[in-house]
């Protein structure tokens, strides 16, 4: 699935295209890169404000990973920043957005589409810092 496609799917499954959506999204995709695709089996936990427009960033998780609310393995705690925790039988990545990318996201406003391409073109080390538990 190519990015355009991938961020309409992402967008249409979340209500609206933003930036907390495609860190989150992005999150994912590196998160199933690194451990693999078993959304029955991975866990997540995500330290985040827990508050619009924070927590669209979970929006991004489940979409990219299957790890959803329903299922119960996405665990969503009160934090600052954003920090997103993966683990996958034995194997774990932590993901936490950068400062610089967190201010951007924060003041995005009217040119939140706009942020949110320009995030998803973007290497996940310019998003986030990163660490193999």
């Amino acid at each position: 699935m190519s990015s355009d496609e991938l961020l309409e799917q992402a967008a249409r499954f979340h209500g609206h295209l933003g930036p907390f959506l495609v860190l989150g999204l992005k999150a994912g995709l590196r998160a199933v890169e690194i451990l693999g695709w078993k959304p029955l089996k991975m866990m997540a936990t995500i330290i985040l404000v827990r508050k619009i427009p924070y927590t669209c960033f979970l929006d991004g998780v489940q979409f990219a990973t299957g790890c959803t609310l329903g299922k119960r393995n996405i665990e969503v705690l009160e934090g600052r920043g954003i920090r997103a925790l993966f683990s996958l039988e034995g194997r774990g990545i932590e993901l936490t957005v950068r400062d610089e990318v967190l201010r951007k996201a924060e003041s995005a406003g009217s040119r939140m589409e706009e942020v949110a391409r320009d995030f998803m073109a973007k290497k996940s080390e310019e998003l986030f810092e990163e660490k193999l538990i």
